[in-house]
This record gives C-alpha cells, sequence and structure tokens, in this order.
C-alpha cells in the first residue's frame, strides 16, 4: 500500500547490524545519557547566540527577534532536512512547493526566490545573485553535525549586509573536535526510500581536529490535487570536510569545505496555454571552501579574518548557468571603557555565464562581473550600573547597479534584572537588484496571438525597509521563558511589471512589460515564542506569529503584482512541540503546526509529527515516525504565485531511522 510504511531488506540489515553494535556500549553511557536529559531547560536549549552582534552574548542580551533551533531540538524534530526544520520559528514563512523546492521568507514576501531574507553556512553566504533567492535542495548538512541554527527575524542589514530586509538565517555546524570518531546513519521513509550518511573525525595533533563526511538522499515524486505524479524527485550526493587548528586558547584555524552533484526533476509552466506543464530536468553540482582565522589581541580584543570561494553549476532545458563567488571578510571588535566596538570590512566579487536554450528566454548580457565592497561599526554602550544599553551603527556599501548604499541601526535594551528584558530598535536594510531585474528578457503565450514580454531595467532601483520593533523576554526561572515581538516595517521602491505600449504585427500583439520600483507597502505583526519544562521528563514549547501586509502603487493606486505578494502569506500561524522522556530510554515527541490559509488558492492546513526515538545509550539511536498525519496531502504554496514552477501536494510520510556512533 501507498502509505503503509516499506522495510527493505537493506532497512532490516542495517537495523539489525545497529541493534547488535549498540549491545557492546560501554556500561556507564546510560548513566551518563540520563543525566543529558535531566539538564535544565536552559543548559537543553541555546541561550546564547552570536547572528545578532557578530559575537557570542545571552538571547536574554541581545536586541533582536532571535530564536535558536539547538542540535537537541534538531535531533528530536524527526526532519531530514534545514528547511523543514525552520518550520518551528515564529515568523517564518515555509511553504514545500514541491518534492524538491521550498519557499521560505520571514515576515512576508514569500516565494520560491523570497529576496528579503540572507541565508548563511557558518557565515558563507548562500544567497543566489541571479534571482535573488536561496537554492534551498542544495542547503544540504548531515543534521547531526549541526550544532544550531540561528535566525533573525527583522533587518540585519548593519552587520551582516544588503538583502538582509527581514530576516536572517545562519546554520552554525560544530567543531571538529565535537564529532570525533565513527557516525553512520542510515533509513527510510515514504518520501525518500533510501538516505545515508556517513562521518568520520578524527585528530592528527593535540590541536589538530578534522573530520569528513559524505551524504546521499533520493525524494520521490509528489502529486497534484488530481492524483496524477508531478514529476518532482530529487537525487543529491554531498561530501565534505572541515579541518579545526587551535595552536594555543588565543587563536584558531578553521578550514573547511563542501562538494554536492546531483539532479531534480520539477514540473514548469511551458509558457504555453495549450500545453500548460513542461516536464523539466535539471543538473547541478558546486562546491566551496571556507577559511576563517580567529585571534584574540591583547586586553582581550578579538581579530577574525574569513574568505571563502563557492562555485555552482546548474544545467536546465531552458537555461545553463555558472557562478563563481569569492568573498573575503575582516571584522576586529575591542573594549574601551563602557564600549564594545565592532568593526570591519569586506568584499565580494561574484561572475557569472548564461546560455540559452530556448528563444524565449535570454539574459543581456549573458556574461557579468559584479563587484561589491562594504564597511560597517557598531558600538555597545552600557551605562547605569550595565541596566540600559545603547547599540547603534552603520554598514555602507558599494555595488555596481546602485552604488552606496547606507543602512544603519540604532537599538536600546534595558536589562533590570535576569528575570526581565525589554528592547526597541530602529534600522534600515535594502534589497539591492540581482541580475534578473536588470538583464532578463522572457517571451510567454497569454492567448491566441498575443505574447507578453517582460524585460530587465537597467534602471532598477534597491528596495528598501525602514523597520520598528519592540521586544520583550521574561525568563522568571530554569523552567520557562518567553519571548515576545511587535513589529511594523515601512517599505519602499518594491519590484513591479508596468505594461507598456502594446506593439501591433498584423494579428499578432506583444504586450511588453518592465520591471520598475512602483510600489510601495506597510506590514505590521506580533510574533510570541515560549519553553516549558512541566517536569523533569516533560519540555514543551510554542509560538504563535501574526501577520499582516498592505501594498499599493506609489501613486496611491492598486498594483495587481502587490495584490498576489499580499496574499503569499498566512496571517496566523500555530507551532506547538511536545518532547516527553519515557522510561527504558525512549523518547515521544509531538509536532503539531497550523497555517492561515492564504488568499491565493491554498487553504488552511494542520500538520501533526509524531517521532518515537529510543536511545539506549550515547552510541546507538533508532528512530520511527509520521509525518502530516492529519491529512492524505495538502498544498502549501500556490500555483500562481510562480510563473515557472507549478506546486505540488505534501503528502503523508513514514519514516524509519537508525543512527551509530562510536
Amino acid at each position: 500500500m501507498a502509505n503503509k510504511l516499506k522495510l527493505t531488506g537493506n532497512t532490516q540489515r542495517l537495523t539489525l547490524f545497529c541493534i547488535a553494535l549498540q549491545a557492546a556500549a560501554p556500561a556507564g553511557a546510560d548513566d551518563t545519557l540520563s543525566h543529558l536529559k535531566a539538564l535544565s531547560l536552559q543548559e537543553l536549549s541555546a541561550t546564547t547566540v552570536s547572528i545578532a552582534s557578530k559575537n557570542q552574548q545571552p538571547i536574554s542580551e541581545t536586541p533582536s527577534a532571535v530564536f535558536v533551533i539547538s542540535h537537541e531540538e534538531i535531533r528530536r524534530s524527526g526532519m531530514q532536512s534545514i528547511p523543514e526544520l525552520l518550520r518551528k520559528v515564529p515568523g517564518l514563512e515555509v511553504a514545500r512547493v514541491d518534492g524538491n523546492q521550498w519557499a521560505i521568507s520571514s515576515r512576508g514576501f514569500n516565494g520560491i526566490n523570497a529576496n528579503k531574507l540572507l541565508v548563511m553556512m557558518d557565515g558563507r553566504t548562500v544567497y543566489d545573485p541571479l534571482n535573488s533567492g536561496v537554492y534551498w535542495n542544495e542547503q544540504d548538512y548531515p543534521l547531526e553535525d549541526i550544532d544550531r541554527i540561528e535566525v533573525i527575524r527583522g533587518p540585519g542589514a548593519t552587520l551582516w549586509g544588503s538583502n538582509a530586509v527581514n530576516g536572517v538565517i545562519n546554520i552554525v555546524t560544530r567543531s571538529a573536535q565535537e564529532s570525533q570518531g565513527v557516525l553512520l546513519s542510515g533509513g527510510t521513509s515514504k518520501e525518500e526510500p533510501g538516505f545515508g550518511t556517513f562521518r568520520y573525525g578524527g585528530r592528527l595533533s593535540p590541536d589538530f581536529n578534522y573530520r569528513v563526511y559524505g551524504k546521499y538522499n533520493h525524494r520521490e515524486d509528489f502529486h497534484f490535487g488530481n492524483g496524477e505524479k508531478a514529476n518532482d524527485s530529487l537525487d543529491m550526493g554531498r561530501a565534505g570536510f572541515r579541518n579545526d587548528w587551535t595552536p594555543d586558547a588565543r587563536k584558531n584555524l578553521i578550514v573547511q569545505g563542501d562538494y554536492f552533484n546531483g539532479g531534480m526533476q520539477q514540473s514548469l509552466n511551458s509558457l504555453d496555454p495549450a500545453s500548460p506543464i513542461s516536464p523539466d530536468s535539471t543538473k547541478k553540482y558546486g562546491g566551496n571552501l571556507l577559511l576563517r582565522w580567529q585571534q584574540t589581541l591583547e586586553n582581550d580584543s578579538r581579530l577574525q579574518i574569513r574568505s571563502y570561494f563557492d562555485h555552482a553549476v546548474r544545467n536546465q532545458s531552458r537555461l545553463d548557468y555558472r557562478r563563481s563567488t569569492f568573498d573575503l571578510d575582516l571584522q576586529h571588535d575591542f573594549r574601551w571603557q563602557a564600549h564594545h566596538v565592532t568593526w570591519g570590512a569586506g568584499y565580494r566579487f561574484n561572475s557569472d555565464q548564461l546560455q540559452q536554450k530556448q528563444a524565449l528566454l535570454h539574459f543581456d548580457p549573458s556574461e557579468r562581473d559584479v563587484h561589491l565592497f562594504n564597511v560597517f561599526a557598531q558600538d555597545e554602550w552600557r551605562f547605569l550600573a550595565d541596566e540600559l544599553r545603547l547599540i547603534y551603527g552603520s554598514k555602507v556599501e558599494h555595488n555596481d547597479f546602485t552604488g552606496f548604499e547606507i543602512q544603519p541601526s540604532a537599538r536600546l535594551l534595558w536589562v533590570p534584572n535576569q528575570q526581565h528584558s525589554l528592547w526597541g530598535a530602529v534600522s534600515r536594510a535594502v534589497r539591492v537588484p540581482a541580475r534578473a531585474d536588470h538583464d532578463v528578457n522572457v517571451l510567454f503565450n497569454v492567448g491566441p496571438g498575443t505574447t507578453a514580454n517582460i524585460m530587465g531595467d537597467d534602471n532598477f532601483d534597491s528596495e528598501s525597509a525602514v523597520t520598528y520593533e519592540l521586544g520583550y523576554r521574561f525568563f522568571p526561572n530554569d523552567i520557562f521563558n518567553l519571548d515576545t515581538t511587535l513589529f511594523y516595517s515601512d517599505y519602499g521602491r518594491l519590484s513591479t511589471t508596468e505594461p507598456q505600449t502594446p506593439l501591433v504585427n498584423g494579428d499578432n500583439i506583444t504586450i511588453p512589460f518592465l520591471i520598475a520600483n512602483k510600489a510601495n507597502g506597510e506590514a505590521y505583526g506580533w510574533e510570541t515564542a515560549l519553553n516549558w519544562r512541566m517536569s523533569e521528563r516533560w519540555r514543551v514549547q510554542g509560538s504563535y506569529s501574526l501577520f499582516a501586509i498592505a501594498l499599493h502603487q506609489r501613486d496611491g493606486s492598486l498594483d495587481s503584482a502587490a495584490t498576489v505578494a499580499e496574499g503569499n502569506s498566512a496571517r496566523n500561524r500555530f507551532n506547538l512541540s511536545s518532547y516527553f522522556n519515557l522510561p527504558y530510554q525512549l523518547e515521544f515527541d509531538a509536532h503539531w503546526y497550523y497555517t492561515d490559509h492564504l488568499i491565493n488558492q491554498v487553504p488552511a492546513y494542520h500538520r501533526l509529527d509524531l517521532r518515537l526515538g529510543w536511545q539506549p545509550n550515547l552510541h546507538f539511536e533508532l528512530a520511527v515516525g509520521a509525518q502530516n498525519l492529519l491529512d492524505n496531502r495538502h498544498l502549501e504554496f500556490s500555483p500562481n504565485i510562480d510563473n515557472a514552477v507549478i506546486s505540488s501536494e505534501v503528502e503523508r510520510n513514514y519514516y524509519l531511522k537508525a543512527t551509530v556512533r562510536y
């Protein structure tokens, strides 16, 4: 049966092999595991964050809307991919488009190419400069080696630069010292009949540690609402390494890299009303290399130099795309009396080549080199016995499209005691133009004898946002905490497609559309999250998000594209997670998600995930679970939002996973 879990012979042998290995675990491992599961809420949850200030600091002293998914929460989520993990973040919109693509954004403007959310892996940006978005199916990594996922809801451009308009995500991996030995992880599910990870970590000397890994997964096709296969499967392999060299307590060098290779299927709008669906196959590969040097200087000041190279190739039926990126970043922070100053500078070079395969789509020019320079500075000034802190600064960037961009912020934090903190902020951020905004030229049929032509514009300007935020955190004890944020954002020069004078050639009509900055908008909302340890064995997490947006033409008239964007975000979202430790080292976890309806043909839906895990010691873990239990299939992303990809439905899934560490 399609909805029943099928165990292959290989899976049965893997399970028996894992059970045999765990029987040889040391006798003291059970006691250590029991101690870990009895830790307080603060010890189990990530309590420090670096994304808000580029320096490690307690969440309670962070004047930003920050949320952290800890390593323990990743392990017990039951998820097998990074984008699925992000569902539990308040204020973050996560919609699965098809079997291998997601639309993820923060505080509105969601889409496959959501362009106001900056995403990084260990500080390396994965925001793509072609379409202003993230290829989420390429952002894979062994979840066992992710230390935490840090998320800022709201602008972070003062430190992280352009495109961090409504949010920033940084996926932080574990050090090589924390991932020693062998890890084998694998399993099967209805969605992914086969997935597996191998990792080995070792030590060449007391101050030099390393690890290497390999990962493979295959995802089956989803289905459309009429039951037909969507032809959106994925096969992807990935490998990588990380080296940590720590010659002394004040110096650290990290060298890490990744390589991916695979292919995916998708169903595209054919741009022809007579044949609306066009199957597409994409082959992709690429890799990256990152170096980061950190050194503590005199007077406990700190210097960091980070550089990376990133290369990616994507070959599709309509377009071949090749991109190379080089990035260099320097950061220095120091303390002077009541001030903590962080400043730095950076340079990024991006080069791409685009080769058209269809006359309907091309970029002019087909090759482009883009340079980005930046300097930034931020000061944290503490006064009134450290109860009041003013954090202010700005980043100044220069890009080849719009020239100089200034992105300042000012934040005020009041920490009267360890139980309460109140903060407020005002920030400006911009989304700089992408290649598609300037250089794209696409034709498609909209009816007999009628063709639409969308063209980029060399005069396209940066989109901007000024955001006001007010937040409060409550930490009454070590078993409960509450975090809530109110925000209002004022957007200017938003992207629109403006119709031009039709061109008539006999019986054929071509309607030109020019990409422009003709819309403004406002958005406001409320985000709240709580953690509550109900007992020594039971912990509960919950969140609620309220969001509203209104977009309009700059002359005051309503724009149809703005109406589509408004309908792209749910007004209400709820998340509730329960982590329960049962006797005999069993774990029972439940995760419920609710997303309000979208105006664009997506009804409200509930999702319930259940997981039963068995971790008898630190060396072995077995988990079985079910996802999306409340319905067979549901749509999460409107087929009218994106003109290229046709959405399929997210299906009920069952999985079995075994993990061995030694």
